[in-house]
């Protein structure tokens, strides 16, 4: 049984009996006249199969306790082939899935007619914005099947999700891969940093090293210098690099699905400011003081709450913020999100921290006044009694990262 095929067992158990499973891959999306968009596979879908093709398709049925599973993928069409690149053929899918149940999505209509007076519930991954193999949003989809098959429909999306937050350890072990491979495109990057180059030449030095590993980017790079770092998605990186001014860089690469997410500060002439040095040490004070303080059973608010009032108290002490204001004014943003196959990938954030998990700390500060945003940002998983920081690797010493 292959990984996928484990994972799918884990989620059979917690359907209904007398119930149906469908999900879909989803589609490309045109752009304009012939083109698309470069295709993006719904990861609860490949989570489940490890197809990446569009157009695919995941049909299971849970009837008296057995369970049929059937994937169904677009005909294979050499011609096709030789236009966009490789497409996969039935021997592929079985062999990636585990499924030996092969159809074509030319089948798909008639596969849906067996299940009328056969199944009372169908489940559907309701997650906003996801389509059918024919461009249908699955929300439309989930009126369709109501009317033609008579069922009752339920979102399947919190269960898959609730399995996708526990990483294996192959997850974790790709992670960290994914964490090496920002690291070393990382280090080149900042090595272009130095007065008169622009934000975009920086990124662009980050993407080269990526790509030169196969990879792609897990997001659009930020590289943000002086006052646009106080933006968190800052996204024009076409301001020249002035020297004691502070460069951010969030950014994160894959060669394999599961991406990292890092974010470390560095002066653009090679030296810190006193201001700055002040402002970097409270920020980095404060990430390590986070990945102390995580542990199973805390909450992804409690690291919230922790953060803010860390950062507050010590902007009090050193007299950056009057000890009545909102800290809101200068940490504007969450210190932690889930990480894995997507960047901020899908989570019960209500539910308590267990072993297994992977999360971001990402502290941050951020003053306008003075041109001025630090954020340093680790990729952190959750352990039976702590914390293991994944990118501790990464330099954020300012003994580490001054010239």
């Amino acid at each position: 049984m292959n990984k996928y095929s484990n994972r799918r067992q884990k989620l059979y158990k917690e359907l209904a009996n007398n119930s149906a499973l469908i999900l879909f891959s989803g589609c490309e999306i045109k752009k304009s006249a012939d083109g698309f968009y470069d295709f993006d596979v719904n990861k609860n879908f490949f989570y489940l199969t490890g197809i990446k093709q569009e157009g695919s398709i995941l049909v299971v049925t849970k009837i008296k306790n057995i369970v049929k599973e059937t994937i169904l993928t677009s005909p294979y069409d050499a011609h096709k082939e030789i236009w966009t690149g490789r497409r996969l053929k039935p021997e592929n899918v079985r062999e990636i899935t585990g499924i030996n149940e092969y159809k074509t999505t030319d089948e798909f209509n008639a596969l849906l007619q067996t299940l009328k007076g056969n199944v009372k519930t169908v489940y559907l991954d309701l997650e906003p914005g996801i389509f059918t193999h024919t461009g249908l949003l699955v929300s439309n989809f989930r009126e369709e099947i109501i009317n033609t098959v008579n069922v009752k429909v339920e979102n399947v999306y919190p269960l898959i999700v609730r399995l996708r937050m526990v990483k294996d350890e192959e997850e974790i072990a790709l992670i960290r891969e994914s964490i090496a491979l920002t690291k070393k495109a990382l280090d080149f990057a900042i090595s272009k940093v130095k007065p008169g180059a622009y934000e975009y030449e920086v990124a662009a030095a980050f993407e080269y090293k990526i790509k030169a590993a196969h990879g792609v980017l897990g997001f659009s790079t930020i590289a943000a210098t002086g006052d646009n770092a106080v933006i968190l998605h800052y996204p024009d990186l076409n301001t020249k690099l002035e020297a004691g001014e502070l460069l951010l860089l969030d950014l994160g690469g894959h060669n394999n699905m599961y991406t990292a997410d890092i974010s470390r500060t560095v002066p653009v002439n090679g030296k810190f400011t006193p201001l700055q040095i002040t402002i970097y040490e409270i920020v980095l004070a404060c990430n390590k003081a986070v990945i102390d303080f995580i542990k199973p059973g805390k909450t992804i608010a409690d690291l919230q709450n922790y953060t803010r009032e860390f950062l507050k108290e010590r902007l009090v002490k050193a007299k950056l913020m009057d000890k009545d204001e909102d800290i809101s004014n200068y940490y504007y943003h969450g210190v932690s999100h889930h990480l894995g196959l997507d960047t901020h990938d899908p989570a019960d954030r209500a539910l308590p921290l267990e072993k297994g998990n992977v999360i971001t700390v990402e502290p941050g500060l951020y003053f306008a006044k003075y041109g001025i945003g630090v954020r340093i940002e680790d990729n952190v998983l959750v352990t039976e009694k702590g914390s293991e920081n994944l990118s501790i690797s990464i330099p954020k010493e300012i003994k580490e990262i001054i010239s």
